[in-house]
């Protein structure tokens, strides 16, 4: 046996010594290296190697030879060897789709249910069969070769994986439904009913999936679970066949006789899916497609309750998507009719205690992970029960999928962040073992292999660290005992919470379970919620009675305190230190955002305990100040550049880091106001240094990859435009960022640049356990979505130059390096201005445009006048006005210059006379300032002053104690006469027609 594969643990050498051997002949000497490379961390080298030799007799020697062109091809074979011997067959009957797999450019994109329908319209037309069924299940097949691989190699995540086999499974039901349907209406013409008007009109149909695919979770191997609907009964046209005139209920019926058909058939590729159709109305007696009208009724007057209960993950599949649409609105109050007395939940047990009846007959002592106590099947009734108990009035917690539903109900604290993370983490690892069992062999089974060699396997298929003396197969069982116990914990204290306080007493400090405090009950609510506390923890009642708050906080105080009272660990920090609880009882007045914040995170309201004072200009600990230098930009975290975290856990602290930032910001804004410019100066300061710190983070998982290139030498940098450009950024803005690769850059380089853009995108913008920092916005790069995500710096000058439409040269005005190689940042902010300026002289007719582009955006969208960007007067005059003085008189500014410096830079260069600088700066800063006040309150970019009367009153409040208002003064007064005098000053300096 060569060197190299002398180290691989396989469990038979000898038997291994002879594949190699005889692969020695086969394949081409350069492979062997990789090959060795590819075995090592295989969870199955024996198998693997075994099936690649299998897979080098059969293969054609001209394929054999493609494949140390395309070294990607290699890998996804060991990866499907090594994993899956069901799916190895396919490789071996069709070897040329790991080359097909290595020359996909879009292999690794999340393929929507357009594309797929695309890509089964291309394959149905290269690969011509007329038996449906068997082109079907070779589609199939092939994309689960896709997605597994994307799987096993790290290139999706269980929520992606589980979305794409469910898209599939959509498009083959579609396909399916077009085909039988087509084939139905030659034979009895177009079902009909007549509408409301008399008009003849063509009846629809739908199916609905339920079950694993309504919540697009399905898995590897999973049954599909379907409804057939159609809108009305009726009578069809007639068509090619004698006495073909029927009932629309007899075509549908027909109809979805033909789908299940059709999908189950048996074929050489195996059956496309198993249907399930016994979650019909009426179960195997019913009919199996039913009307619109006879649906609701049955679920409003006949439905048992598991049957409302199914209906949770219900969702269009197939058809019209507007008869499923009104099927589930009509039936959505079924479902969610019983949400307080635990009448859903009892029911829910019931059911639960028939499938551990089910378990309890199988036979063997097998693991099943999905219905053991504490398994998958407990998790999805747990989420389920409490959807029910709270998806009456929270209509946001109403979700399908099981991951989902889990953040929305942590989103509004009907779940603890520890039950969430725990919840959340123990599903995850459960369905990564499901899914490892099930593509090894292709069948629908959830139990562990009880052979210890098998268990092993899947132990190190499933990525296990076997701790010193472990078998990978004991780590396993290990890991799923642990899964199991903690799920199981959680599902007896949610479900059945006097049970468990009667089993466990209390300890020093601990809460009992709160009661729901709704914040719509007003007094009577708060004053329930402070007898709790009276009881639970009187000196945090006090404390509350002792704050004062007025009338319009109520809600909020509600929301917080009852979220805090909900489990210990989130009380703990407001009972350790009450002095961040008075903090924030005070944020809780003010900001209804601020409040959800520290629902959600109340571990952050430690940040609140310092803020005694406005804090000092880009002085916040580790947090730096940007600079108006244009070769300065923020520094990146130390951390964000090591290698003491992975890529998760650098992506987690980075958003603790902007999220603590953000409400010690937003905290000590609202205590203290101040100008606005500086105000903002600080929150633009802290998302450029989460932008470095996300390309310092892209940029070190990068280099794992790419090694052509050094580190801080990379030719690449992050332009920040819009607000972000321009120093006020602020709470709720998206991020407007262009990449900029150095001119000497080559178009194939561009690629790796690429690559590093989008990491930095992800760092960013993905949503994590810990949320998302903010928006990003890409659309500013020359030629918009259509161009390159990444271009050099050649050709964004040229671009501006020579192509550049009026709007783009106000907007690269404003851009401002904020991130990679310093000396590239330098050059960009030195040439940018002056390709802007040399695009002005020769752009014929600008100004005309600039004065028609503004007149078009005051006309684009009806905005209330007391929008304080875009109405009349708003910001947009103040930014159109300075950036046409600033291209018409050439009036150069530093990068990252807000727009009071660069109207004090107007006036230096005597481009505008000290009156019109004054009202210029005096609105700019008065529209800012009202803009962030409605920011902070209500966590969103506003459209104009409130109508809602507790915000109203909470801005005017805001706005007096920061000193905007004058003795008497109304904010939409005050708003109402800025307004008017920058429209006067932009209609004298740029509108002048």
């Amino acid at each position: 046996m060569r060197p190299e594969f002398a180290a691989i643990n396989f469990e038979d050498h000898n038997k291994a010594a002879g594949n190699l051997a005889r692969l020695e002949e086969q394949l081409p000497p350069t492979l062997l290296a990789p090959l060795a490379s590819l075995l090592a961390p295989s969870p199955d080298p024996d198998g693997a190697l075994n099936l690649l030799e299998r897979y080098a007799e059969s293969t054609p020697p001209e394929v054999l030879g493609e494949l140390a062109r395309h070294p990607a091809a290699l890998s996804y074979l060991i990866a499907i060897f090594g994993y899956s011997a069901y799916l190895a067959e396919t490789l071996l009957a069709e070897p040329q789709l790991p080359l097909q797999f290595a020359r996909d450019r879009n292999f690794t994109k999340l393929k929507s249910k357009e594309d797929l329908m695309q890509d089964f319209a291309r394959f149905s037309t290269t690969n011509p069969d007329p038996w449906l069924a068997a082109l079907l299940a070779r589609f199939k097949r092939r994309n689960y070769l896709r997605i597994v691989l994307k799987d096993v190699l790290g290139l999706s995540t269980l929520g992606e994986t589980t979305l794409e086999l469910s898209t599939l499974a959509d498009v083959i039901l579609t396909d399916a439904y077009l085909y039988c349907d087509r084939e139905m209406e030659k034979r009895y013409g177009q079902p009909q009913y007549r509408d409301a008007q008399g008009r003849i009109a063509r009846a629809g149909f739908s199916i609905v999936s339920l079950g694993k695919l309504g919540g697009n979770e399905l898995n590897y191997n999973s049954d599909i679970d379907l409804l057939f609907l159609y809108s009305h009964d009726g009578e069809t046209a007639g068509g090619s066949e004698r006495e073909s005139i029927s009932t629309n209920k007899e075509y549908f019926v027909r109809l979805a006789h033909a789908i299940t058909r059709t999908i189950t058939q048996a074929t050489s590729q195996g059956e496309v899916f198993r249907v399930d159709l016994r979650l019909r109305p009426e179960g195997e007696m019913g009919d199996l497609a039913i009307s619109l009208n006879s649906a609701r009724e049955y679920y409003e007057h006949r439905a048992r309750d598991w049957e409302l209960q199914m209906l949770i993950k219900a969702r269009h599949s197939a058809g019209e998507a507007r008869l499923t649409r009104d099927f589930l609105r009509g039936v959505e109050e079924y479902v969610y009719r019983s949400p307080g007395d635990f009448v859903a939940v009892e029911s829910i047990l019931l059911s639960r205690e028939r499938i551990s009846k089910k378990l309890r007959e199988s036979r063997g002592h097998a693991i099943d992970v999905k219905r053991h106590r504490g398994g998958i099947r407990d998790i999805e009734f747990l989420v389920q029960c409490l959807q029910r108990l709270h998806g009456l009035h929270d209509h946001w917690v109403r979700s399908g999928g099981t991951l989902f539903a889990l953040r929305k109900l942590n989103d509004k604290s009907w779940l603890s962040n520890r039950d969430f993370a725990a919840l959340t983490s123990a599903y995850e690892f459960l369905r990564k073992v499901e899914h490892r069992i099930q593509m090894d062999a292709g069948q629908q089974t959830h139990r562990l292999p009880t052979d210890p060699h098998a268990l092993d396997r899947l132990g190190r298929r499933t990525g296990m660290e076997p701790g010193p003396d472990e078998r990978p197969g004991e780590a396993l069982l290990r890991q799923v005992r642990h899964s199991f116990g903690v799920v199981d914990e959680i599902y007896q204290r949610v479900i059945h919470p006097a049970a468990v306080a009667a089993a466990e007493p209390g300890v020093a400090f601990e809460l009992r379970p709160a009661p729901i405090f709704l914040p719509d009950s007003g007094r009577q609510s708060l004053a329930s919620l402070l007898g709790f506390l009276d009881v639970q923890a009187p000196e945090t009642a006090r404390l509350v009675r002792e704050a004062g708050l007025p009338e319009s906080a109520r809600r909020n105080t509600i929301r917080l305190l009852s979220a805090l009272a909900g489990a210990p660990e989130r009380f703990a920090p407001a009972h350790v230190k009450p002095s961040s609880l008075r903090r924030a009882l005070e944020v809780a007045g003010v900001s209804t955002y601020l409040t959800e914040l520290l629902v959600h995170h109340p571990e952050d309201m430690e940040f609140l305990e310092s803020m005694d004072g406005p804090p000092v200009d880009g002085a916040a600990p580790g947090q730096l100040e940007m600079s108006l230098h244009a070769t300065s930009m923020p520094e990146a975290y130390p951390w964000a550049s090591g290698s003491e975290m992975d890529l998760r856990e650098k992506m987690a602290t980075l958003r603790r880091q902007y999220r603590a930032r953000l409400l010690e910001l937003a905290t000590a804004d609202l205590a203290h106001g101040g100008p606005a410019f500086r105000m903002l100066r600080r929150w633009t300061s802290n998302a450029a240094r989460c932008i470095a710190s996300a390309e310092a983070i892209a940029l070190t998982s990068w280099m794992h990859e790419e090694t052509s290139t050094g580190g801080e030498d990379v030719p690449f940098i992050i332009l920040g435009m819009g607000r972000l450009g321009l120093g006020e950024f602020d709470l709720a803005s998206d991020a407007d960022l262009v990449f900029v690769a150095g001119s000497e850059a080559k178009r194939e380089d561009l690629e790796h640049w690429t690559r590093l853009a989008e990491k930095t995108i992800e760092v960013l913008a993905s949503y994590t356990r810990d949320g998302t920092l903010f928006p990003v916005d890409t659309r500013l790069r020359p030629r918009g979505q259509e161009g390159e995500l990444v271009v050099t710096l050649d050709e964004l000058l040229h671009y501006i130059r020579t192509d550049a439409k009026a709007w783009e040269l106000l907007t690269y005005l404003k851009a401002h390096p904020l991130a990679g190689n310093l000396q590239l940042a330098g050059s960009a902010a030195e040439q940018l201005p002056e390709a802007i300026y040399d695009r002005f002289s020769t752009y014929q007719g600008i100004e005309s445009e600039i004065r028609q582009m503004r007149r078009r955006l005051e006309r684009a969208v009806t905005v209330p006048s007391t929008n304080t960007k875009s109405a009349p007067g708003g910001y947009y005059d103040v930014e159109f006005t300075v950036s046409y003085l600033r291209l018409r008189r050439g009036v150069a500014a530093p990068a990252g210059a807000n727009m009071a410096e660069q109207i004090a830079a107007l006036r230096s260069a005597e481009a505008i006379t000290a009156e019109d600088a004054a009202v210029l700066t005096e609105g700019a800063g008065f529209l800012r300032s009202v803009d962030h006040i409605l920011r902070l309150v209500t966590g969103r970019a506003p459209a104009g002053l409130p109508e809602n009367t507790v915000d109203a009153d909470t801005a005017h409040d805001l706005a007096r104690r920061w000193g905007l208002l004058a003795e008497g003064q109304t904010l939409a007064g005050r708003l109402s006469e800025t307004q008017q005098r920058l429209r006067t000053v932009y209609s004298k300096l740029v509108d002048r027609d």
